[in-house]
C-alpha cells in the first residue's frame, strides 16, 4: 500500500482526532521549515543590499569600513539573535545554494529543517574535492528528508569517509595525533569529559555493569557512571576476586576483505552504524592477536543473505548476522545499538519462523509498542520494514547496505619490444610483402579463438 492509498483510507475512515493531529504536525513542520529558509534568505538579502551600498563617511574613503560590515550586527538586533548566529546562517545558505542545489531545494521545500541543512554543510565543509561534494548533494536528497538528524549525521559520516577515503585517513591521524582529554563541568555537580577510544571505553563499562548481577539496586546508567569514576580514580576492583579486573572490551567492524588485504581504502563500521573506521586502522585491529573474525556473505549491494534455524530463540552467529545487518533498532527514528535491543519475531512464534528473514533488532520500547500498543510491523523482504502506527501512517525502513570494497583492475606490464620497431621499414622499393601481411602482423593481429599465441610466433617476435 502506497502512501497515497493510506490517506485515502484515512479520509474515508471516520474523523478521528489523533490523526487529525498528525497530519496538523507534519504541516506545521513544513511550513516552520519554509519560514527557516526564507528566513535565511532574507538575512542574506538585507547583507547583500548593504554591502552593495556605498559609504558615505569619510572613513569609508580612508578603507576604515567595509561596505556592509555591520550589516549583521542590525540584524542580530532586530532578531535578539547574536552576530555569530546571523553570520552562521547567512554562510550556510550561500554554501548551499552554491555547491549543494539539491539540498538548498529541500530546505526551501520545507522537506527538511535548518538543523538538517546544517548538518550537510558541515559534512560538505570536511570535503576537499568539488565533485565530492556534487556526489554528497546528489545522495543527501533521498535520505534528509526521511532521516531524524542523529541517523542522518551517522550516514553523512559513513559517507563522507567513503567519497574521500585517503581524506579520511588524513584526518584520523590528524585527530589521533591531537588527541586529548577535556572536560566540562555542567549544573548539579555533573559534568563530561571528551577523549579518544570512546566506543571501546563504552563497551568496556557495559561488560563491567553486566558483571555486577541482578542484585545490585542501580540501574545500568548508574552503574556505567559509578564505574568510570572508581577506574578513573583508581578504586575499582573486581567483586569476585577484589582485584582489578582485566574485562576486555569487544568492539564489532564490519570491513570489506579488500581494505583487510591492502588492496583498497574502503573505510570499515562500526556494526551499529555509529561511526566509520579507517582502513590502515581496521588492519590494525585485524593483525592484533585476540581479534575473532566472523565471515559474513553479501550480495553485490551489501546486503547480508539470509540464515535460518530452528527453536525460538536464535543462537549467537544468527544474532550477530541480524545484529550486523540492522545495526540499530528498525523503529525509523531509533537509534539504540543492535546489540541492546531484543531479536524481535516480525511474525510472532510459533507461526513465524526464527530465522534473518523474520528477525529484527526492536529496542525495548519499540518491542512493546508493537506488542501491546497497536503498533504493526511487516517484513515483506528480509531487512525491510514497514511499521505502521495507530494513526494509520506507514514508515518504510530498508537495511543499510554493508561496505563494498573494489578488487583492483589488472594491470600488464609488456616488456618485449613495441611493434612499430618490430617492423622492418627498410624495403624501399616496395618488393616486400604489404606491412599487414607481416608474420608480426599475423601473430598480433584478432584470432577467430580465445587461444592464446603459439611459441613459434612467441619466439618470432623476440628473434625480431
Amino acid at each position: 500500500m502506497t502512501e497515497a492509498d493510506s490517506a485515502r483510507d484515512r479520509r474515508s475512515a471516520p474523523e478521528r482526532r489523533d490523526v487529525g493531529l498528525i497530519d496538523r504536525m507534519v504541516e506545521l513542520a513544513v511550513t516552520q521549515a519554509r519560514v527557516e529558509a526564507e528566513l535565511a534568505a532574507t538575512i542574506c538579502e538585507f547583507v547583500d543590499l548593504r554591502r552593495a551600498e556605498l559609504v558615505a563617511d569619510p572613513a569609508g574613503e580612508q578603507g576604515k569600513v567595509v561596505p556592509g560590515e555591520f550589516a549583521v550586527d542590525e540584524v542580530a538586533a532586530a532578531l535578539g539573535w547574536s552576530a555569530h548566529r546571523v553570520q552562521t546562517v547567512a554562510a550556510r545558505l550561500r554554501r548551499l545554494r552554491r555547491d549543494l542545489p539539491h539540498t538548498a531545494a529541500l530546505w526551501r521545500a520545507g522537506r527538511i529543517d535548518g538543523f538538517k541543512a546544517a548538518k550537510l554543510v558541515e559534512a560538505a565543509n570536511r570535503l576537499t574535492r568539488p565533485e565530492s561534494v556534487t556526489a554528497l548533494d546528489d545522495a543527501a536528497a533521498d535520505r534528509a528528508a526521511s532521516q531524524t538528524p542523529t541517523q542522518l549525521q551517522q550516514w553523512l559520516h559513513r559517507r563522507v569517509a567513503r567519497l574521500e577515503p585517503d581524506a579520511a585517513e588524513r584526518r584520523h591521524r590528524r585527530a589521533h595525533a591531537d588527541r586529548r582529554l577535556t572536560s566540562r563541568m555542567d549544573l548539579d555537580g555533573m559534568g563530561s569529559l571528551w577523549m579518544a577510544d570512546i566506543a571501546a571505553i563504552d563497551t568496556h563499562l557495559n561488560g563491567l555493569a553486566r558483571q555486577l548481577g541482578g542484585q545490585d539496586p542501580r540501574t545500568m546508567d548508574q552503574r556505567r557512571a559509578d564505574l568510570a569514576v572508581d577506574l578513573l580514580t583508581g578504586h575499582y576492583a573486581d567483586p569476585a576476586t577484589g582485584a582489578a579486573s582485566a574485562a576486555g572490551a569487544a568492539i564489532g567492524v564490519v570491513v570489506p576483505v579488500q581494505s583487510l588485504l591492502g588492496v583498497d581504502d574502503t573505510p570499515g563500521e562500526l556494526a551499529d552504524r555509529s561511526a566509520t573506521v579507517p582502513a590502515a586502522f581496521a588492519r590494525d585491529l585485524a593483525a592484533r592477536p585476540d581479534t575473532l573474525f566472523y565471515r559474513l556473505l553479501t550480495d553485490e549491494r551489501g546486503n547480508l543473505l539470509d540464515v535460518t534455524q530452528l527453536g525460538r530463540f536464535p543462537s549467537n552467529l544468527l544474532g550477530l548476522a541480524v545484529d550486523v545487518r540492522d545495526g540499530t533498532c528498525r523503529w525509523p527514528p531509533c537509534t539504540s545499538p543492535a546489540d541492546r535491543c531484543d531479536h524481535d519475531h516480525t511474525i510472532p512464534t510459533p507461526h513465524g519462523p526464527t530465522t534473518a528473514s523474520n528477525l529484527g533488532n526492536s529496542c525495548r520500547r519499540h518491542h512493546r509498542a508493537k506488542t501491546h500498543a497497536g503498533f504493526t510491523l511487516d517484513q515483506p523482504t528480509p531487512g525491510v520494514f514497514v511499521w505502521q502506527t495507530p494513526a494509520g501512517r506507514r514508515y518504510y525502513v530498508e537495511p543499510e547496505p554493508l561496505p563494498l570494497g573494489h578488487w583492483p583492475q589488472p594491470t600488464i606490464h609488456d616488456v618485449h619490444t613495441p611493434i612499430e620497431q618490430l617492423i622492418d621499414h627498410t624495403d624501399t622499393d616496395n618488393t616486400g610483402p604489404p606491412i599487414h601481411h607481416t608474420t608480426i602482423h599475423d601473430a598480433l593481429g584478432p584470432r577467430a579463438g580465445p587461444e592464446p599465441l603459439l611459441r613459434t610466433e612467441i619466439e618470432l617476435i623476440a628473434r625480431r
